[in-house]
């Protein structure tokens, strides 16, 4: 991950920040096809911004697919522009910044940050934002989005793929076996405002791991993952009378694109990929293309059980689960490998 301080300049004494909306559309066009390096506005509306400023850029969920508002850049107002007859001025945005993926409305970190410099309503996002689409916040409340974010330099290609971290290791399994992995402490991340306060917590784990298995595995981080999500759905099939889960990736060998069958009320067969990482966020995670394929087999629910932030000295991690298919409608898929073939 790239330290933001490397693309923005120092911050200064009453550092400005703010939040610029962008989607502007004019005779069904964008009105700034760039947007990371521009931005215009009408001084007689709105006349708080400044160079110097630091900016993240918003897309209002009117303009989005899925109708959530996205941060998903940022940059710095490097000049701007002496007014028209009318008021009208465009910055210069430089140090631009992409965030990947974006913060979107719905996931946790946004829905449950403390703004000291708006008002924002429970659970509602509704006259949070400025109508002018330039929205006024504290560099401290700048800062910690951005630290909390994935930024990378804009153009940066290869910053998009996400960065290798380091599996756990041997002795860390070791040590897991010699005191016993029960008690795992999985919290599970819910989407969406209505969710925002909540948080379930499962503990584990109640089976025997094999440990040997873990041991062999080239990702040992990816088998433990796969055996803390194993003892969920188990957990879960007891508790409400379902079929008991299978790991198939175990029993049948690896190409199927998932790793566990499981069932739901109904007997309908549910296709669980497992996805365990010690990064600290949720989103960023690679997929094999057989496992986009298996997503889209409509006879199937296709679910992914993304255990993330896991740490095997004090056996914690949390999930977030995303449902299938995994395509372009639904998620932003970023090219982190190509093949390449002689003609």
């Amino acid at each position: 991950m790239t330290d933001i301080n490397t693309i923005l300049p120092n911050a200064v004494e009453g550092q400005e920040a703010f939040i610029l909306d962008h989607g502007k559309v004019v005779d069904g066009a964008l009105k700034y096809q760039d947007e990371l390096t521009s931005y215009g506005w009408n001084i007689k509306q709105f006349n708080k911004m400044h160079v110097g400023a630091f900016v993240l850029n918003r897309h209002p969920g009117k303009i989005t697919k899925d109708r959530k508002f996205e941060i998903y850049a940022g940059g710095y107002v490097d000049s701007i522009s002496d007014p028209d007859e009318d008021g009208n001025v465009t910055a210069t945005i430089t140090h631009a910044f992409n965030i990947v993926p974006p913060i979107k409305q719905g996931d946790s970190f946004i829905e449950n940050f403390e703004w000291k410099s708006k008002n924002k309503r429970p659970r509602s996002w509704e006259h949070f934002w400025n109508q002018y689409g330039m929205n006024t916040i504290s560099y401290a409340e700048y800062e910690k989005i951005i630290n909390a974010a994935h930024c990378i330099p804009a153009g940066d290609v290869t910053a998009e793929v996400v960065p290798d971290e380091p599996d756990i290791t041997a002795e860390e399994v070791d040590e897991l076996e010699s005191t016993n992995a029960n008690g795992f402490d999985v919290v599970l991340e819910e989407d969406g405002p209505i969710h925002a306060q909540r948080e379930k917590k499962y503990s584990g784990i109640a089976r025997t791991i094999d440990f040997e298995k873990i041991q062999k595995a080239k990702n040992k981080t990816g088998a433990l993952g796969e055996e803390i999500v194993l003892d969920i759905l188990i957990q879960k099939a007891a508790a409400e009378g379902l079929k008991a889960p299978v790991h198939a990736s175990k029993e049948e060998g690896d190409g199927l694109g998932y790793d566990i069958r499981s069932w739901d009320a109904a007997g309908n067969e549910i296709h669980v990929e497992v996805k365990a990482s010690r990064n600290k966020y949720a989103d960023g995670f690679e997929m094999s293309y057989n496992e986009v394929m298996a997503s889209k087999d409509g006879r199937y629910k296709y679910r992914i059980y993304r255990l993330y932030n896991l740490n095997s000295k004090t056996k914690e991690c949390r999930l977030k689960i995303y449902d299938g298919p995994i395509t372009e409608e639904g998620y932003k898929l970023v090219s982190t490998k190509i093949a390449v073939y002689q003609k």
